[in-house]
């Protein structure tokens, strides 16, 4: 089913005249944000009258957007918001457990002390689930602590895969912490305040040990939370179920 996008039902509603990369930021905060749902059928000309964009400005801003795998092209149907599966859940959180434990080893002893405390700072403020910007700020502060440790590690291909692994799993996340995972925010916040009092102390393999856990402990709620949603879902007999 095609979603309905009126003007008045999006945090803003921008002018015609705005660029492609405005366009572009505003309907990916809009997929990461669960604004447009995953699996939502949208045209061209919703996003048009529902965010107040020019038809090129959103044509652009799609093409972006598919490139990233956040929306895909279908016949007649316009657009789709990709979905959120369990097999990008396990398979990112399967990387990040192979590449964030030892490049938060490798980082202590090499962050500077003047951005360890920047990075403290951003871990400071607490969730509140009734306020978006909080949310955002959140977010945004969670994938800044983990890229800085990871770029402290030194290699920066690493640290690259992290960055988009952490944007493919921005909504997954936003999901699992809605679901209660993460002590809606309080636990994920205390684990990585722990990651950088340990960083600061110098001791990367407790380091490493406390990011492994976080990430797993996670996953396993995330999981959990799918795994919940999916309960009322129909089973359809047309096709054999999937091992995925």
């Amino acid at each position: 089913m095609v979603m309905s996008l009126p003007c008045q039902q999006v945090a803003v509603c921008l002018v015609k005249g705005a660029t492609s990369g405005t366009a572009y930021e505003r309907l990916r905060d809009a997929i990461v944000q669960l604004e447009l749902a995953p699996g939502a059928g949208v045209s061209e000309a919703q996003l048009v009258d529902g965010f107040g964009f020019s038809k090129a400005a959103v044509r652009a801003g799609l093409a972006r957007l598919r490139a990233e795998g956040l929306v895909v092209a279908e016949p007649r149907r316009g657009h789709v918001i990709a979905p959120v599966t369990m097999r990008d859940v396990l398979e990112i959180h399967e990387l990040r457990l192979l590449l964030e434990p030892p490049g938060t080893e490798a980082a202590a002893g090499r962050i500077e002390p003047d951005e360890l405390a920047r990075l403290q700072r951003l871990a400071e403020p607490a969730l509140d689930f009734d306020q978006a910007e909080s949310l955002r700020r959140f977010l945004a502060a969670n994938r800044t602590i983990h890229l800085a440790i990871a770029e402290a590690a030194g290699n920066r291909r690493t640290a690259r895969i992290l960055e988009r692994l952490l944007d493919d799993s921005e909504r997954a996340r936003l999901v699992a912490l809605r679901a209660g995972a993460g002590g809606r925010g309080v636990r994920a916040r205390e684990e990585l305040q722990l990651v950088l009092a340990t960083l600061e102390k110098g001791d990367g393999a407790r380091a490493a040990q406390l990011m492994a856990d976080a990430i797993g402990t996670f996953r396993d709620e995330l999981v959990e939370s799918l795994q919940r949603a999916a309960l009322d879902v129909p089973i359809s007999g047309q096709t054999a179920p999937s091992v995925d």
